[in-house]
């Protein structure tokens, strides 16, 4: 699979922190009578249709502030429209007219309901410029109610430079609120709207939280609209519908999702199962009923079963978390189906940390770990049809700070990876060049007995030194020229930062690409970095190598008990193809897969686009969120 993406503006103007692209998931095919099962995870939706400020919060209801009229700003108006953020989206769709490329009208295909304002219409702009004048525009229309449904769309501009038809949308349809305030405690978590005024909204509050402490006075937040399998998959045509090529049959393929906790027997009715006939999206428990406006919240996976014979290359398009965010954990004897929530591949030990992790059944609020798998907390993992179990043994749950360390592309025959290939270290610096751009040259630093090999990627942190100009000579802080240090500009290094090492000898090596900004000063802070220790480790864990375009190799990193730190890597399998440098992954260790024995599993990819299933053995849990640590950050 891949995923692309992009940061993107909101709808009032902001820029948000996220990124809007687009996943591809390849789901194997399989037979009525043996369905091929995988898991997949749409992103946000992506549309932010509000970012704004909390005024006040009483219970569940939270006030906001009112803001500028558009059109007159000298007079303030309330932010949202009565209902809408709870309404069931209506769909139209225009129809070009036969003589010009303009639209002829629009046509209601569903008309919604819970319209308690009449919702605005976009209509997307021409796709290509037609018409002897070369010229194209949008075409505007207004949406008229009855019965809180819409009844009728009225075109007031036909537009220009149609050649095909666009597509049209009407606000509404569920939302959620999501907390961006990058100085909460709360950033990332998501509340479904359950009504709405012009300037008040009403929240579910699953976990009986204090909003008041969630939401403080001047908070920033962001609404967005909520995915359904309409929305997600298409309304009148999906792709989860197929003739199979090995009986000439029309399959439909399956599509599940998790009921709430507080409707599970711990069965397989736990999962209520959804079809798409041709038409609309179905329930299979009761073919009747529409089910195009089924929600799928935002951190909730889903299980498609693919019924066809021919592999399904599935596009899931949508807003890729780039800041922290939450996954929630039910109460005892449940079970939740959880998205990736990022747009990267993310290890098991990301979504769950060890700071969350405890083997007192007393704490409520904890992810449960336990030498035996009834009694810890499990994670289940559907892969190639398979579900897989997975729990922590309570090894290595201290862990306070993360160990790091560093690979260069594998010098082994076959680009495998040695021990020379890894690098856990730090070091002194004591003296930095300062080359100029135009010379060609880059920086040389001097560490004695750095032990670094070509083609590593180290860290420079804390070197300054008096600034230079163009043509090396020191300068103050106005630019101007100096005659001595003393009268010089300190700064900062540029040369801090990451960079591969090349010509390397016993006591120097040179920053690959970077030249110099200032005369460096030996204050004995200057150092370059490939790994750190961590703390808080018990046990010796796995080393994964991800990435560089080889596979199979894999390590051990050895843990010293009295100090509770790594000390050392050691290559068990050195793999091949690695002819870039891998990332290193230093698990936290304590992940037993069932049925492996009392072997240690190191860890599990979650992929971009895919998700778990958590149950609760914990007898005392508790329904908690848990923090789920930013790959970008």
């Amino acid at each position: 699979m891949f995923f692309c993406f992009f940061a993107f503006p909101l709808l009032n103007g902001q820029q948000s922190s996220d990124y809007l692209g687009s996943v591809s998931i390849v789901i194997k095919g399989g037979s009525s009578s043996a369905p091929y099962h995988s898991i997949i995870s749409p992103a946000l939706k992506g549309k932010a249709v509000f970012r704004g400020q909390v005024e006040s919060v009483v219970d569940n209801n939270l006030s906001f502030y009112t803001v500028p009229d558009l059109l007159d700003p000298t007079t303030l108006s309330k932010p949202f429209k009565e209902g809408l953020f709870t309404s069931q989206k209506a769909r139209v769709r225009a129809v070009l007219s036969d003589s010009n490329a303009s639209i002829d009208r629009v046509e209601v295909v569903d008309p919604g309901a819970g319209y308690a304002k009449i919702p605005n219409v976009f209509i997307h702009f021409p796709s290509l410029i037609q018409g002897s004048s070369g010229d194209a525009k949008s075409a505007f229309a207004i949406a008229l109610t009855a019965n809180s449904m819409i009844s009728s769309v009225s075109l007031t501009d036909s537009g220009m430079g149609y050649s095909s038809i666009p597509k049209v949308e009407i606000e509404g349809g569920p939302h959620f609120l999501r907390v961006v305030d990058l100085d909460s405690n709360h950033t990332g978590r998501f509340y479904r709207i359950s009504s709405n005024s012009a300037n008040q909204l009403t929240v579910e509050n699953l976990f009986n939280e204090d909003l008041t402490a969630v939401f403080p006075a001047d908070s920033e937040v962001e609404i967005f609209e909520a995915w359904t399998l309409g929305e997600l998959f298409g309304y009148e045509s999906t792709s989860f519908n197929d003739i199979d090529s090995s009986t000439g049959n029309i399959e439909y393929d399956h599509v599940y999702l998790l009921s709430p906790s507080n409707s599970q027997n711990g069965t397989e009715s736990d999962f209520e199962g959804f079809y798409h006939d041709g038409g609309s999206w179905k329930r299979l428990n009761s073919p009747s009923v529409d089910a195009n406006h089924q929600v799928i919240s935002p951190n909730q996976s889903l299980v498609v079963a693919r019924r066809s014979s021919s592999d399904l290359n599935l596009l899931l398009s949508g807003t890729a978390l780039a800041k922290s965010t939450y996954i929630s954990v039910p109460n005892f004897s449940k079970r939740v189906m959880l998205s990736n929530p990022y747009g990267v591949d993310l290890m098991l030990s990301d979504l769950i940390d060890t700071t969350f992790i405890t083997e007192d059944n007393s704490t409520s609020f904890m992810w449960l770990a336990n030498p035996e798998q009834e009694k810890a907390d499990n994670v289940k993992v559907l892969h190639d049809g398979v579900w897989s179990t997975f729990w922590h043994d309570g090894k290595n749950k201290s862990i306070s700070a993360k160990a790091t360390a560093t690979s260069r592309a594998g010098s082994g025959a076959g680009a495998s990876l040695m021990q020379r290939d890894i690098s856990f270290s730090e070091g002194l610096i004591i003296a930095m060049t300062n080359p100029s751009y135009a010379s060609g040259d880059n920086v040389l630093v001097t560490s004695p007995n750095h032990r670094l090999r070509e083609g590593f990627v180290v860290k420079i942190i804390q070197a300054r030194g008096y600034k230079t100009n163009d043509l090396k000579e020191l300068v103050d802080d106005l630019g101007n020229v100096v005659d001595n240090n003393s009268s010089a500009l300190i700064i900062e290094s540029g040369a801090n930062g990451y960079y591969t090492v090349k010509d390397v000898t016993t006591d120097s090596f040179v920053l690959d690409g970077k030249s110099g900004d200032c005369n460096f000063i030996n204050d004995g802070s200057a150092m370059w970095i490939t790994g750190t220790s961590g703390s808080g480790y018990e046990h010796d864990c796995s080393v994964s190598f991800i990435g560089g375009g080889g596979s199979g190799a894999s390590g051990i990193a050895r843990v010293d008990s009295n100090t509770g730190q790594v000390t050392s890597i050691s290559i068990t399998s050195a793999g091949s193809g690695y002819i870039e440098e891998p990332d290193v992954v230093i698990h936290s260790g304590g992940w037993r897969k069932l049925g492996a024995g009392n072997s240690p599993f190191s860890d599990l990819l979650i992929p971009a686009g895919g998700g778990i299933m958590i149950v609760r053995n914990h007898p005392n849990g508790q329904p908690v969120r848990f923090p789920v640590r930013n790959p970008f950050d």
